[in-house]
């Protein structure tokens, strides 16, 4: 467990908390239960989330899938030209990411271990990793967002990889979340 800076006293409770359901797991924590997930639209779902596929072998294959894509092969309503631009941008946004949003917030976070990290002040407990099941239980109140031709095309063809299913929960203090049959209540 690595910390640079204070962690509150309901950030040691959340650590301890997950660091003791995966030490009662012989091979670790590999996938996470979420139930009746909340998110920021009022949507509610269960989530089976797994922690142990490697984004970046993810992101990897995701490149060669879009060099290798035949765009004819798939139905999209975005223009060709549009796609191959978007196509193009996404495999950019791939191999350079964006280094100052990441190494930003590395200071505000304790990681448990891959894919789990407390945030040091709150003690939200935030759970990464690939989404294999999602259901959702109450739709939520989605905007209607005017989005430009390009951004239609890079989110049709987001939609085909493996990388658009990794995900983020926000899990807080009062929830429950299950891990190798173990419960955990935050």
């Amino acid at each position: 467990m690595e910390t640079t800076t204070n962690v509150s006293p309901k950030a040691i409770q959340v650590i301890n908390l997950v660091k003791n359901a995966v030490s009662n797991s012989i091979t670790g924590v590999t996938f996470f239960s979420v139930k009746n997930y909340t998110n920021s639209s009022n949507e509610v779902s269960n989530n089976l989330i797994n922690v142990g596929i490697n984004y970046e072998k993810s992101k990897e294959q995701d490149i060669e899938f879009l060099k290798n894509i035949k765009l004819s092969d798939y139905e999209f309503k975005s223009p060709e030209d549009v796609l191959i631009e978007a196509k193009n941008e996404l495999i950019a946004s791939f191999i350079k990411p964006n280094e100052n949003r990441s190494n930003g917030q590395k200071d505000a976070y304790t990681n448990i271990f891959s894919g789990v990290k407390v945030h040091n002040e709150s003690g939200v407990l935030y759970v990464y990793g690939y989404r294999v099941n999602k259901t959702v239980i109450k739709e939520g109140e989605y905007k209607t967002v005017k989005s430009s031709q390009k951004t239609i095309a890079k989110n049709e063809l987001r939609k085909l990889l493996k990388t658009n299913k990794f995900t983020q929960y926000a899990i807080e203090v009062g929830n429950t979340l299950t891990a190798k049959g173990e419960t955990i209540e935050l």
